[in-house]
């Protein structure tokens, strides 16, 4: 044996094998680099030690070092079988401290590589559970379901460099312990529940251990079956709220077209009084907000940073107009609103007039509100080029969102080519929605498409920046509590409280905060002590005739953002008696008018602060709500 047998061979034995659980649940990948080198450093180094354990010490024949060696090759094996032949050695190096020492390494060393490599045999399912079973981390994100959503998830949440636990619930196929699902699972070491998620009725039957769930809690169903994905998460959020989990340190994400989904979630909620989180998103809508996020309409407008104005108005191409192309022009119409410049959109589709209908009939406001024309034209076709032609000089901004990337790679070559030949200033980006990022990356640095920048690939929307983004949320909360002070609200912050649209109204309003920094030639960033480029009290720049165009451009803002919501203006002569300006239940808003207007609807709801100066307050609280996100703001170039 490895140790004669004793209660301390025993103690040292149950102590190897703890080590090596640790070292497996821990740190598998380190093992699957180092099990080889270090098994041919332990075979080495116990052919060296036994060879001059078993050489005689009075002989010098080289036969007897042969014998010696084959002895030592025996007993090097039997290292692996966490055996030992210290008994057969001469006495002298026995008797010799440095030499007894580094055997007895060399023994631990092959006894550690025959466990783990035991351990690795019992599968994916017993290494995760003592992944479980060792798990400390502050935070624990669990995925229902294993796909390339999920995965790109959790390697941008890896990069935060954070205290993070990763759970995939998936289920193993028989057969399937060396398919892709593990090879992926061995390369970004998430740990594996085995489990049919969709049959889930609650968390239990995960077997997570208390302690992982006691801390903050992050639950996603991302998969592509979306009634499946609310039928789960439902079952979870009712099983929080019978089993009284902290509301503020769980939440649920939920990927689904279904805009009644979110309004469910939140009666339920009401039904128990509690106030879990579930936030909802589709594909097209994260889609088209990564493409403004990580190019900013305010990039593409001339700018009068003294004035705090646009130079000129801004236009928009969308050529296509799907669920993705539907869910840019929202965004960009609430994105891209300026004092100094008006919003323009042209939009093609070849089935225009069918869709025309349906974007009318769900956003009626916005019909009569901004200039939109549309074309029925396929892309190739002489009326489609006719219509980027009649427009191209005065493009911002195109976008090519055919649901299709070939198609969509195809059209932005034919667009750069016109763009290249009819514009002599500063041309256009010409962004183009591509889901799948590896047939088409070499392009994307082609000298060819200079003005080309793809988005809406998995890489790109699911990262934890769109899909969590915790900055966002805090300035949007900090937000409405500022906004609730105005009226003497108690608590102020009743974020929890507020119904959906009010909280998307908050995060647009947050995310606008950023073009009126470009507005004032200023961008923001994280403090860090570090930067080149000093600090900035934003306060003394929201004076006088900035401070007004910001505050105009934040009610075309919020007026965008309402129509494009489907809301629609409330005339003063039809709200009879009532005492808001708002009519939740028809989505109608007495304020949707222009800037000159408010002043009326002030006087009819005898409001105080005026709703002008709502508008000038909201703009006044920016510098709070970037210092409580832990910003700070920075003159640009």
């Amino acid at each position: 044996m490895l140790f004669p047998l004793s209660l301390m061979s025993l103690s040292v034995s149950l102590v190897i094998v703890v080590i090596s659980c640790f070292f497996m649940a821990k740190f598998r990948h380190i093992y699957d680099r180092i099990k080889i080198p270090l098994a041919i450093f332990t075979v080495i180094a116990g052919l060296i030690l036994y060879t001059i354990g078993y050489i005689p010490t009075d002989s010098n024949e080289p036969l007897e070092v042969f014998s010696a060696a084959f002895l030592a090759l025996f007993s090097t094996c039997r290292i692996f079988i966490m055996e030992s032949d210290f008994s057969d050695l001469n006495e002298i190096v026995l008797n010799n401290g440095f030499y007894t020492f580094s055997l007895s390494l060399v023994h631990i060393l092959g006894a550690l590589l025959t466990i783990m490599t035991i351990l690795s045999a019992f599968g994916i399912k017993f290494l995760s559970r003592l992944k479980l079973l060792f798990g400390n981390s502050q935070q624990t994100y669990i995925f229902l379901g294993f796909n390339g959503e999920s995965l790109n998830l959790i390697k941008s949440l890896k990069a935060g460099g954070k205290s993070r636990c990763f759970i995939v619930v998936e289920s193993l196929q028989d057969g399937e312990e060396d398919g892709d699902l593990l090879l992926k699972l061995r390369e970004d070491r998430f740990i594996l529940i085995d489990a049919v998620w969709q049959d889930l009725t609650g968390m239990k039957k995960l077997r997570i251990p208390k302690r992982l769930l006691n801390r903050e809690l992050h639950i996603f169903a991302l998969s592509s079956n979306e009634s499946i994905n609310a039928r789960v998460i439902l079952a979870f959020l009712k099983q929080a709220q019978t089993g009284k989990m902290d509301e503020n340190k769980i939440k649920f994400y939920v990927n689904t077209t279904d805009e009644s989904a979110e309004k469910y979630f939140e009666i339920v909620n009401k039904e128990k009084n509690t106030d879990f989180e579930v936030k909802t998103f589709s594909i097209p809508d994260i889609t088209a907000r990564q493409l403004f996020e990580t190019y900013p309409i305010h990039d593409y407008l001339p700018m009068d940073t003294k004035l705090a104005k646009a130079l000129s108005g801004f236009t928009i191409f969308i050529a296509g107009f799907g669920p993705v192309g539907m869910e840019i022009l929202r965004k960009s119409i609430y994105l891209g609103q300026f004092i100094g410049g008006d919003y323009r959109a042209v939009i093609t589709d070849g089935e225009m007039t069918k869709k025309r209908g349906f974007l009318y009939n769900k956003y009626p406001g916005l019909k009569n509100n901004y200039h939109i024309e549309t074309c029925e034209a396929v892309p190739g076709s002489e009326e489609f080029y006719q219509a980027l032609e009649s427009n191209i000089n005065t493009m911002n901004y195109i976008v090519v969102a055919l649901d299709n990337d070939k198609l969509n790679i195809e059209t932005a070559i034919e667009i750069q080519r016109l763009v290249n030949r009819s514009r002599a200033d500063k041309n256009p980006i010409i962004a183009v929605h591509i889901t799948n990022n590896e047939d088409y990356a070499y392009l994307e640095k082609s000298m060819l498409l200079p003005d080309v920048r793809f988005f809406g690939r998995c890489s790109d929307i699911f990262t934890e920046n769109i899909i969590i983004n915790e900055i966002m949320d805090s300035m949007a909360r900090k937000m409405n509590a500022l906004f609730n002070s105005l009226y003497n609200i108690e608590p102020a912050d009743n974020w929890r409280d507020l119904d959906v649209f009010t909280k998307e109204s908050n995060r647009s309003a947050a995310s606008n905060i950023a073009t009126k920094l470009r507005l004032l030639n200023l961008g923001m960033r994280e403090k860090t002590g570090d930067n080149n480029r000093p600090a900035v009290n934003l306060s003394e720049y929201l004076t006088g005739e900035r401070l007004e165009n910001l505050s105009k451009q934040e009610h075309l803002r919020w007026n965008a953002f309402h129509f494009a919501s489907g809301w629609v203006t409330w005339p003063l002569n039809q709200t009879g008696n009532a005492k808001k300006a708002k009519d939740l239940i028809n989505r109608r808003h007495a304020c949707l008018v222009s800037w000159e207007e408010l002043e009326e609807v002030t006087l009819r709801f005898n409001q105080i602060p005026s709703y002008q100066d709502l508008d000038r307050e909201q703009v006044k609280n920016i510098p709070m709500i970037i210092e409580h996100a832990g910003y700070e703001v920075y003159e640009r170039n």
